[in-house]
């Protein structure tokens, strides 16, 4: 492998001369880091005529004899391909003038289900839809939800609308009976891009459905004995995007084709809610890359939403990382329509969960994420806590306005952190 990225380098040198493989707005990641997928490579490229949609760069790289995976090219906002590359493919590409920055590829995975460190992520065994409905914190048995949409200030009924929700995830459970009726079906806009889990409404592992619940879920009888789930916006359009696996892992080349897809098909008002991140904190330098720019001006100019979840490594669990730091990727991305959003936990007191990355510019808003009752594959419900079950909930709220969650309470970090954060509610 030490010799496939040495070729890579001399390879590269060979064209562009050693000044710019030296250049400071060039990074190659290193393979031997957590996090980084051996053989595997995301090449961006430069925008030009010939790169102006998916099939010209696909009929480049074929004309070149590198192959790679039609939906593993994307050409939207962003313009490159990713997978497995050899050095003989590399060679293969006369064009490398064209080629923008070469990365490693590398892990991603959900924000709730994954226990990274020793301190647990708290998540029930499913809960059975005849389950009936008990005192307890974290459900309200008469507006048949979490506690956690009631403290945004959910459920809030939602008029008529062509607005959506595409929920990049590990799928959504197609046959629950209070999401079937408002998951988007028509137009072939669900998608998976995952090889072996083509049916984008089954979730095998359950992180999408929770969170798909919490955006927009709406009870199939609201005078049920038994527990029932209403989300922020009850009955909002949802849209799966699959680029996670039964495990709830994959990878940021995977991902990127993801986000690529729905910006294509995204319309104004539209929110991408991303709800999964990398341990590979080096992935961040993704967004110094300036194809990065044009994604975000592009997203800004078509009035889409980009909601990402923080990461659950906080204070307890990075003592090495500056209180500061946020490094969970795509949730350091900060720009003009890109929302990433921490956990508090609430109740005699509101404070910023212990689990939750904080950080300033990149936190934009708190929402709750600790004890987080919703959805769950196989047509059940679960309790979890996490980052992304607060991405979903602020998704919900942009849903209802059209804009950014209302944000006039704050919540002061946890020591030695005094920023204060703006907390998401509807109004």
């Amino acid at each position: 492998m030490k010799r496939l990225i040495i070729g890579l380098i001399v390879l590269v040198g060979a064209v562009f001369g050693l000044d710019w493989i030296l250049a400071p707005n060039y990074s190659q990641f290193d393979l031997t880091e957590e996090g980084a997928i051996e053989g595997q490579f995301i090449v961006f490229l430069k925008e030009k005529e010939k790169f102006s949609n998916q099939e010209k760069i696909y009929a480049f790289l074929e004309r070149k004899g590198v192959r790679i995976n039609r939906e593993r090219v994307f050409a939207d906002g962003i313009f490159g391909f990713s997978g497995k590359i050899t050095k003989e493919e590399l060679d293969r590409i006369e064009g490398w003038p064209l080629i923008r920055r070469v990365f490693s590829n590398v892990e991603s995975y959900t924000q709730d289900f994954v226990v990274q460190t020793t301190r647990p992520r708290m998540q029930s065994d499913p809960i059975p839809q005849t389950t009936r409905p008990r005192m307890q914190a974290d459900y309200d048995s008469l507006l048949q939800t979490s506690n956690a949409v009631k403290f945004v200030g959910g459920p809030m009924s939602v008029e008529s609308s062509s607005k959506k929700v595409w929920v990049l995830d590990t799928g959504i459970d197609g046959d629950h009976q209070d999401l079937q009726a408002h998951l988007v079906r028509s137009g072939n806009l669900a998608k998976s891009f995952i090889p072996d889990e083509l049916e984008p409404y089954v979730d095998l592992n359950g992180h999408g459905t929770f969170c798909a619940g919490l955006i927009g879920a709406k009870s199939t009888d609201p005078e049920s004995e038994f527990v029932r789930m209403n989300g922020v916006a009850p009955g909002a359009s949802l849209v799966s995007i699959k680029v996670l696996n039964g495990e709830g892992t994959g990878d940021w080349g995977t991902v990127l084709s993801g986000i690529s897809y729905a910006i294509a098909r995204a319309n104004a008002g539209d929110i991408l809610s991303i709800s999964l991140g990398s341990k590979y904190e080096k992935a961040c330098d993704f967004f110094n890359d300036p194809s990065f720019g044009r994604l975000r001006n592009k997203i800004r100019q078509r009035g889409i939403f980009v909601v990402m979840s923080a990461g659950n490594l906080g204070l307890d669990d990075s003592p090495a990382a500056p209180p500061s730091s946020l490094t969970n990727f795509p949730g350091c991305m900060d720009g003009d329509n890109f929302i990433t959003v921490g956990s508090l936990t609430f109740g005699e007191s509101i404070r910023v969960s212990d689990f939750s990355y904080i950080g300033m510019p990149s936190i934009d808003f708190m929402a709750p994420g600790d004890r987080v009752f919703s959805t769950y594959k196989g047509n059940q419900y679960s309790l979890q806590s996490g980052t992304s079950a607060a991405a979903a909930i602020v998704s919900g709220i942009i849903y209802l306005r059209s804009s950014p969650p209302a944000g006039n309470e704050t919540v002061r970090g946890n020591a030695p952190d005094q920023t204060q954060y703006p907390i998401a509610k509807i109004d």
